[in-house]
């Protein structure tokens, strides 16, 4: 299945060299519609039988364009993918890879000379430091913003003034309920605190003292009455 989707993609740039072993190759160049390529190679691939468990036999044959060095990071890329992709059909994605890399050094002139090579590395490692220069300023404004914050505080806005008037309204409404409740409760006696299950400590000692002294109003009146029925029987 590989082999036909390869050939599929590939079309006159995919070549099958023989059946036992499996063996391909692949013209990769940068632009496959032929145009503007200063550099190509051809990817040999040998497929063991046991593939994709064990890993393809790969081979560089450089077409145009490219020297020793390069030849060598294109390796190391390859092994790289050949390890994360053990256990997958790999052979388009390695061949990806490759492609990747023609397209970022697709330069023309490149003869191979050492005057080549060195403008070559100048410019990447420029391309490294820019990038690094730019992470740099990038850390720099974010902490330059976090000190502004600090500084200033955050700024208002419709989105904040809405989140702050929000919870504003929240503790307004919590706050109200609290006041309400302490009106409503403190027009009540202890007794009806405690019938209420609203009774503190000392609300709980207040109803108890209001109880016994309605108890002993009861008594006296009753006693009161009862005096008053033997005055009248002796009367």
């Amino acid at each position: 299945m590989e082999v036909e989707a390869l050939e599929s993609i590939y079309m006159d740039d995919f070549i099958k060299l023989s059946d036992k072993p499996l063996t391909y190759q692949v013209h990769v160049v940068p632009n496959q519609d032929g145009e503007n390529n200063f550099v190509a190679l051809l990817l040999k691939a040998e497929i063991p039988e046991t593939y994709p468990d064990v890993e393809p036999k790969l081979e560089i044959v450089v077409k145009k364009g490219l020297i020793d060095s390069q030849v060598k990071e294109i390796k190391q890329l390859l092994d790289q993918q050949v390890e994360e992709n053990m256990g997958m059909a790999m052979m388009y994605t390695l061949s990806e890879t490759v492609r990747e890399y023609l397209v970022e050094n697709n330069r023309e002139g490149n003869d191979g000379s050492e005057h080549q090579e060195m403008l070559r590395r100048m410019k990447q490692k420029k391309k490294k430091d820019d990038k690094v220069e730019a992470d740099k300023q990038e850390e720099a404004n974010a902490n330059e913003e976090e000190k502004r914050r600090k500084i200033h505080g955050t700024p208002v806005t419709i989105e904040t003034f809405a989140a702050w008037k929000k919870k504003f309204n929240m503790e307004m409404q919590g706050t109200e309920k609290i006041s309400l409740k302490d009106e409503a409760t403190a027009k009540l006696t202890g007794r009806q605190l405690w019938k209420t299950g609203l009774a503190t400590e000392d609300d709980a000692g207040e109803a108890e003292a209001e109880e016994a002294e309605v108890v002993t109003n009861d008594v006296a009146e009753l006693n009161g009455e009862v005096v008053q029925e033997i005055n009248d029987g002796h009367m």
